[in-house]
Formats: structure tokens, sequence, C-alpha cells
């Protein structure tokens, strides 16, 4: 199933997000939006290290891959990723 969405949850930047998922678990994703991610190439790893993630899980494991990866992100959270996955 392809999820596509584009919002503004609440206390972030608007984020667009693309994702194939296959029976709940995350097979592609791109996150992109109006948010500040630093390093980039971190923000990038994190991103993808969320395929095969469970995407009921994806907040949480997001958030977590931001603080292994030492990206400093505003405007986006794992919490924003979860509802759009949700709702997309």
């Amino acid at each position: 199933m392809r999820v596509e969405a584009t919002g503004r949850p609440p206390r972030c930047k608007l984020i667009r997000l693309s994702a194939d998922l296959e029976d709940g678990v995350i097979r592609g994703i791109s996150i992109r939006g109006d948010f500040l991610a630093t390093p980039e190439a971190g923000f990038d790893r994190a991103e993808q290290r969320l395929v095969g993630t469970p995407a009921a899980v994806a907040g949480r494991n997001f958030d977590l891959f931001l603080v292994e990866e030492g990206v400093q992100a505003y405007g986006i959270n794992g919490a924003a990723i979860e509802e759009l996955l949700r709702h997309g």
C-alpha cells in the first residue's frame, strides 16, 4: 500500500511523507518538508533505518534513530511521522 501524506501536525512544520507499506511494515519511505534537521546525512540515515519498521512504532523508532545519528531536528518528530502514516 502506498501512503502519500502532507500535513502540519501539532508543533511541527509542513511535512510531506511518501511510504510503501506491506502488511503494516515500511518497505520504503521519503520524508521531506519545511522542517530543519542537521546534519542532513544523519537525517537521511535515520529515514532509511525506518525501512523494515512496523508503521505502528515508526514514530518511537524515528525519534530513537535521530538521537543515535546525532541529528538535531526542529519542526518534525516521531509522533508526526506516525500521524501521517496513520491518516495519510
